[in-house]
């Protein structure tokens, strides 16, 4: 008697599955570009940028706010913090 085939939990029909990393690079690389396009705001359209309706979420995450990487070396966090 056959034993029946399983696929594994989240399996699609075609048996390819996407990466997580796959889908964090894209996350990654359109995060990076929003921060490319905020980073020559002035400092008021800084403030208008984390008061916007709908931008709560995002200032829920200090590295967001501050528009660095999570792997920055602390002291250069605190540098950003303080200008």
């Amino acid at each position: 008697m056959a034993s029946p085939k399983f696929k594994p939990i989240g399996s699609n029909s075609s048996g390819v599955t996407p990466e997580p990393d796959q889908k964090f690079d894209v996350f990654y690389k359109d995060l990076k570009e929003t921060e490319k396009r905020d980073a020559v705001l002035t400092p008021k359209q800084q403030i208008d940028r984390l008061l916007r309706p709908g931008a709560s979420y995002a200032n829920l995450n200090p590295y967001e706010v501050l528009q660095v990487d999570p792997r920055t070396p602390f002291e250069d966090v605190k540098k950003k913090f303080r200008r």
